[in-house]
């Protein structure tokens, strides 16, 4: 499996990913770059521009662009990445072409679909009840991709509304 982390400041970031140890010397290396936009609606339209910063309110889009340029397949590499502190993952907007989505609650340290993300709660009487999660309560959006074809790249993104 291969792991990528984005890191909460979003800049280019370049991976060089190699497989388990005792592989042959063919590798997969998976290059990746974030891009934020804000929604800007005008009229009945809405595009997406390119931004450095948002005020509260705003609709954001991070962008995770990711290519293998290693000279073999890259199999289940995992692109994880943070929620960013001071915004609320918007619903139904993870996405990417043959990625499988899950999320955490927990700070990245557990990761599931939606229907089965939940965590606990001790109520004023002490006793402790389990609630399923809801998008305010994401910490982390992860996607799998099961392979990489060397030379192939593909993106995956996400949407936050800042608080």
């Amino acid at each position: 499996m291969i792991r990528i982390w984005s890191p909460a400041p979003r800049a280019f970031i370049a991976l060089a990913l190699s497989l388990a140890a005792g592989a042959s010397i063919a590798k997969p290396r998976l290059e990746i770059a974030i891009a934020q936009a804000r929604e800007v609606v005008e009229g009945k339209k809405t595009r997406m521009v390119p931004i450095q910063s948002a005020s509260p309110g705003d609709v954001v889009q991070y962008t995770l662009t990711y290519a293998n340029k290693g000279d073999e397949v890259a199999n289940d590499a995992v692109i994880d990445d943070p929620i960013p502190k001071g915004t609320t993952f918007l619903a139904n907007t993870a996405a990417g072409e043959g990625a499988e989505v899950t999320f955490s609650s927990d700070g990245g340290k557990t990761f599931a679909a939606p229907v089965r993300l939940s965590y606990e709660i001790r109520l004023p009487s002490g006793e402790v009840q389990k609630r399923i999660a809801t998008p305010a309560d994401y910490t982390h959006v992860r996607f799998l991709i099961k392979q990489v074809a060397a030379g192939k790249s593909g993106s995956v993104a996400f949407r936050v509304r800042v608080n």
